[in-house]
């Protein structure tokens, strides 16, 4: 299921893409993350593996990626390798002029417990992605 969500940032989108990719930057805009890192040495690349660990009702689960694409300040995307769910994500930044489209892709499909819940799971999905966007917007534009 695709929970996507795009925002427009009033800052240039090589800064959009500095914060977003600096992964321990996550708890602060990206809702239930406790900690978020890589698990690999050296700077963002393909094959670079990490992690977020996330609190959600009440449990902790945390879900690890590999990234299998990046264009430097423009988008970096991965596969969630295991975790409550499977699929891809990505950030995306693209310039429009001195601001950014900012997109958070995320289709992913629930497994274990979390594919009971499978429509509803959506809806609350995307909105908390759209909810993570807007915050990431406001963390931005209101730092410089």
């Amino acid at each position: 299921m695709d929970l996507s969500a795009t925002t427009v940032i009033d800052r240039p989108a090589q800064e959009v893409f500095d914060y977003v990719v600096t992964v321990s930057h996550d708890s602060e805009w990206r809702t239930g993350v406790v900690e978020a890192g890589f698990n690999t040495d050296g700077p963002l690349r393909v094959g670079a593996k990490g992690f977020d660990r996330v609190e959600a009702n009440g449990r902790e689960v945390t879900a690890e990626w590999t990234i299998y694409e990046t264009e430097p300040g423009v988008l970096a995307r991965w596969t969630l390798d295991n975790g409550p769910f499977k699929g891809t994500g990505g950030y995306i930044c693209e310039a429009e002029g001195d601001r950014t489209r900012f997109t958070l892709e995320a289709n992913v499909t629930p497994t274990g417990w979390y594919r009971l819940i499978g429509p509803m799971f959506g809806r609350i999905g995307r909105r908390q992605n759209l909810a993570d966007v807007q915050k990431l917007r406001t963390i931005l534009e209101t730092s410089g």
